[in-house]
């Protein structure tokens, strides 16, 4: 038969479970960090975080929200994460439009990206867009644009998903490059703009790979060139704007996390570790490249300087566009 345990071992086992319980109802009423996301639901940045919300949840045993904010290219959750407590609480995933295209398209975006928001870590490189055209143009190649535009005057339009956006300063360097009279179109998002060129209601259209891929894959579309330094890996065939002469579209676009100024540096710490953890596993690495990202760690002070490198290419191709902020 076996002896009971030790009054003292007892006692032991009881504080011990008594501790258990108590961490875990403190992590049970602990209210949710949530992640402001400023595009619909279903898009590539929403998907990216409800990614990230999954395994930075296992890797700290806290629970991590997804909440949709969508509306002018991110600036109302910019605007959201701008007034949220710097309590570690909020965070908010965006890519570079709403950090380092806003405040050149904008007179008063309401946000300053360096005072009022703390970078936390570098999420992934994607590449920005791609140019398509509906089949029904007959057109094959980039250099095939100059001689449709001149057998058809004044249809030559690209639709782009949002006015100010960097598709529509990227119809500027194509109208250059190309000579031809291109005009850009500007939709609502990238989803009606695919819908159109793909229905032949518009001839062409600069906009993500993410939202044009299905398209292509099922020959509605037409793919002519990516953006970026290198081809992408599930698109090997289509070549990239430097490639064919069209210079300025070489810098990948970059997914960041950010939190409110203020927040601890602590809290920061232990977020951006939880972002590399997220990162480093295979099975996530696999779901972010589904989307076209290339997961890309960096910590807080290469986010920072990577989205200064965006905002400095591009405020120049901004202003000699002879864009008039908004």
């Amino acid at each position: 038969m076996t002896s009971p345990l030790p009054r003292w071992t007892r006692r032991a086992a009881l504080l011990t479970l008594g501790l258990a319980a108590a961490i875990t109802a403190q992590a049970q009423t602990k209210p949710p960090v949530r992640i402001v996301v400023g595009f619909a639901a279903g898009g590539g940045v929403d998907t990216m975080a409800r990614i990230l919300a999954e395994g930075m949840g296992q890797a700290l045993g806290q629970t991590f929200v997804v909440e949709n904010r969508p509306g002018a290219g991110g600036l109302i959750a910019a605007q959201v994460l701008k007034a949220a407590p710097a309590d570690g609480n909020t965070l908010m995933l965006t890519n570079d439009h709403t950090v380092a295209i806003l405040p050149h398209t904008l007179k008063n975006p309401g946000f300053d990206t360096a005072r009022d928001f703390a970078p936390v870590a570098v999420v992934s490189d994607q590449i920005v867009f791609a140019l398509a055209t509906h089949p029904g143009t007959g057109i094959t190649q980039l250099k095939d644009i100059g001689a449709w535009a001149r057998q058809n005057p004044g249809q030559a339009n690209f639709g782009v998903p949002a006015p100010g956006s960097m598709p529509e300063f990227a119809v500027g360097l194509l109208a250059k490059g190309l000579q031809v009279d291109a005009t850009p179109a500007a939709y609502r998002g990238g989803s009606p703009l695919v819908m159109d060129l793909s229905a032949g209601q518009i001839p062409f259209g600069v906009t993500s790979t993410f939202e044009l891929m299905p398209f292509a894959k099922t020959g509605k579309v037409r793919l002519l060139a990516v953006s970026g330094s290198a081809r992408q890996a599930d698109l090997p065939d289509v070549p990239t704007f430097a490639e064919l002469g069209i210079q300025g579209l070489e810098l990948a676009n970059v997914a960041g996390l950010y939190a409110p100024a203020g927040t601890p540096p602590a809290v920061i710490a232990r977020y951006s570790e939880a972002v590399r953890a997220t990162l480093s596993s295979a099975k996530t690495r696999e779901r972010l490249q589904a989307l076209g990202a290339t997961p890309n760690y960096g910590g807080p002070d290469a986010l920072a300087q990577r989205m200064q490198r965006i905002s400095d290419a591009w405020g120049p191709v901004i202003r000699q566009s002879g864009y008039q902020p908004q």
